[in-house]
């Protein structure tokens, strides 16, 4: 695209008419005496410094020879983009283009504002002096402070069903420096909101007590353990103690709750190992969540050398580990049954030598106690009740 530059072109652009009333060009037809349309140098003129003024706004300079110069002007201007001067004030933003909108405009427009104040909760948007919207974020909620802070932001005015009750509202599609408002996470791919993680919370039972259900919390995740039974004592040359069973387990288990409630807890207290000739070693006792979930404790092992059974399971309650029966090697190496595991924790090792190495106590949570040889048998390990949970 060139300007007219033959000898005949005028140096300066003549005066323009009055305007009279729009139409359009025609050919005319002399047979019917309608003439045909006059094209006047100051249409041309129109036409050649519209153009004229796109290549002047992207930059480039008028060539005859290249034919491509309007479509790559465009492109360019469409790039650049215009930012908008922030003339309003901290949580009430206003701007004005050039020219000024008339009505607001339809969804998906977006605009590029130079931020001078920054927002200290909700805030509103006015374009061209029409009526205020307020921001959101991208999770499509009001904002809280920090979202705007002074630089560049991109609004995007959005009319949607559940958005401002339909009745349209500028959305932060990008805001340097800002914090990011995203909606709530569901999958595990998304990204958390602050808020989720802080009503996130899990409180761990060592002992028994009452969980009070948070509000807004329907469902927890209750991890638990039975505790483990006890060892058996013997005291002969001819046996020894079998060790007690493990306490069974439950991981991570869900269970529907109702808010603000109250739910009993109780944690198996570990069974305690034969303290005298022929004792048997104690049951631990089981561990629950209210009458919503529970895990039994171990049984103890017996004076006669047989391990102690470990805790039921069923469901999602998984069993505990069977204690082991006194080992009836030579009388040296002789020794008591070691204690059956649980999930969370091994069994002791039963006594051996005739007294001289003695049972050991369930280990972690839920391990049943070993039996004794010519000894009292071991206890077990205790039981434990952990509450997970997380609002969505």
């Amino acid at each position: 695209m060139y300007q007219i530059d033959n000898s005949t072109a005028a140096a300066t652009v003549p005066a323009s008419t009055s305007e009279g009333t729009p139409g359009f060009f025609t050919d005319g037809n002399p047979a019917t005496g309608v003439a045909a349309t006059i094209m006047p140098a100051e249409f041309m003129n129109m036409v050649m410094m519209e153009i004229i003024n796109v290549l002047t706004a992207a930059g480039i300079t008028p060539s005859k020879s290249d034919f491509t110069q309007l479509l790559t002007a465009i492109k360019s201007v469409n790039r650049q983009g215009v930012t908008l001067t922030d003339t309003g004030s901290a949580n009430a933003y206003a701007a004005a283009n050039a020219p000024a909108l008339t009505v607001l405009p339809a969804t998906g427009y977006s605009q590029r504002v130079n931020i001078a104040h920054a927002n200290t909760g909700a805030s509103t948007y006015a374009s061209d002096g029409l009526a205020a919207k307020p921001v959101y974020g991208l999770g499509l909620q009001p904002l809280q402070g920090g979202e705007l802070p002074v630089g560049v932001a991109v609004l995007m005015y959005l009319v949607q069903a559940g958005v401002n009750g339909g009745n349209g509202a500028w959305i932060i599609i990008e805001s340097l420096g800002g914090a990011s408002q995203i909606a709530p996470a569901t999958k595990s791919q998304h990204a958390v909101t602050l808020g989720q993680l802080q009503n996130w919370g899990s409180q761990m039972f060592s002992a028994n007590g009452t969980f009070n259900v948070p509000a807004g919390i329907t469902m927890v995740y209750v991890t638990l353990c039975g505790s483990g039974g006890g060892g058996a004592a013997y005291f002969d040359v001819s046996s020894a103690g079998g060790g007690g069973g493990g306490g069974a387990s439950g991981l991570r288990v869900p269970v529907a709750v109702t808010p603000l409630t109250a739910i009993t807890v109780t944690v198996g207290v570990a069974g305690t190992g034969g303290q005298s000739a022929g004792a048997a070693g104690v049951a631990g006792g089981a561990s629950s969540f209210g009458a919503l979930l529970s895990a039994p404790g171990g049984a103890g092992g017996t004076a006669a050398g047989i391990g102690g059974s470990g805790g039921s399971g069923s469901g999602s309650i998984v069993a505990g580990g069977i204690g082991q029966a006194y080992n009836p090697s030579a009388s040296s190496a002789e020794q008591g049954g070691s204690g059956g595991g649980s999930a969370f924790g091994s069994g002791g090792f039963g006594g051996m030598r005739g007294g001289t190495v003695a049972p050991t106590s369930g280990g972690g949570f839920g391990g049943g106690g070993g039996g004794g040889c010519r000894a009292v048998g071991a206890p077990g390990s205790k039981g434990f009740v952990l509450v997970e949970w997380n609002q969505q």
